[in-house]
């Protein structure tokens, strides 16, 4: 059994990098960088700009000996492009880790593999644990409220992952653990117990998200698969990514899926609307920028990409995903989609 990520966790200003940072290769977002240069008066012996999760773009970095000369660890500062970038360098160099989410979008600083792309297509990998994770508030309150707000995407979507989970034990057989689902569904309580901390980014609203991530991972760890936190919301993600060629705001895009595979389900779609509402998730924004054309068409090919990739048994399988089926499913997530200002 892993560390529970709590253990890296540290709520402590950014300015605590700064005896380390003449030593470390930073690897950072442009945005997050400016934001944090207020409490940065070191400068990093080597600076690499986090653009691309494809792995040609990533193996590039590795084999650039004049950035990595002289480096004694790797700090990854920015959002999720910045903390798999920073976790697939540590990985591949060996070098110690510190990772400092500039936004709580993802649950990427807390888990310990790196999120790559091959051929448009996402697949996890190496294991690496860091020797922190930096939690500054004011830090992460630079960055717009949307962002913050859209990384509940990542425990909002238990709700259908756990359905699918449940749902692959009575058709095939998967080994399903009651007691693992049980404390995932809680994680769900907290957070609609804690929306409006959430939706105002308060240091409690921070605190409790950067919570709820270190136990989903660690649920999935104990668990020994995604299962308790991914299922057919993140495939049909995956799927719009591969079939679009774009990247997608994850938090706010997750919960969009989730919704939709909530309606698909028939696992209450209302309520799980209604939470990510009271957590102000801007997923309509994600339903405007993909368009209604490219969901669909996702929704549609998602059966495949599952069956291609090799992931695991979700209502993706089971169901018979007609075009009725999927316009029915847009135009709820349509009819019912709110602005959060």
């Amino acid at each position: 059994m892993r560390t529970h990520p709590i253990q890296w966790v540290r709520f402590e200003s950014v300015a605590s990098l700064n005896p380390l940072l003449e030593a470390s290769l930073l690897v950072v977002d442009p945005q997050a960088w400016f934001a944090a240069r207020g409490w940065l008066t070191a400068n990093p012996r080597s600076l690499a700009r986090a653009e691309s999760l494809d792995a040609r773009v990533l193996d590039s970095l590795v084999h650039t000996p004049e950035m990595l000369d002289g480096v004694e660890r790797i700090v990854g500062l920015g959002g999720g492009t910045a903390m798999d970038t920073a976790k697939y360098l540590a990985w591949r160099t060996g070098l110690p880790l510190i990772l400092v989410p500039s936004a709580l979008t993802v649950d990427a600083p807390f888990t310990d593999s790196a999120a790559v792309r091959r051929d448009g297509r996402i697949h996890y990998t190496g294991h690496v644990a860091p020797e922190a994770v930096i939690i500054d508030a004011d830090l992460i309150r630079t960055a717009p409220a949307h962002l913050n707000r859209g990384g509940v995407g990542d425990i909002l979507s238990i709700h259908t992952a756990l359905y699918d989970w449940r749902l692959a034990h009575e058709h095939t057989g998967e080994p399903y653990d009651a007691a693992i689902a049980q404390q995932s569904a809680a994680l769900l309580e907290r957070l609609r117990a804690g929306s409006a901390e959430l939706y105002a980014v308060s240091d409690a609203g921070v605190r409790l998200l950067t919570e709820l991530f270190c136990e989903e991972v660690y649920l999935c760890l104990q668990a020994s698969s995604s299962r308790p936190e991914e299922g057919s919301e993140h495939h049909l993600l995956y799927t719009l990514e591969y079939l679009t060629g774009r990247a997608y705001l994850h938090g706010a895009a997750v919960t969009l899926c989730a919704l939709l595979m909530a309606y698909l389900q028939g696992n209450a779609p209302d309520e799980l609307r209604a939470l990510a509402n009271a957590c102000g998730v801007e997923y309509r924004a994600i339903l405007d920028e993909a368009g209604a054309a490219a969901i669909r068409r996702a929704l549609l090919h998602a059966p495949d990409y599952a069956r291609e990739e090799g992931l695991p048994y979700t209502v993706l399988t089971a169901i018979e995903l007609t075009p009725a089926r999927a316009d029915a499913a847009l135009e709820w997530v349509k009819r019912n989609a709110v602005s959060c200002e």
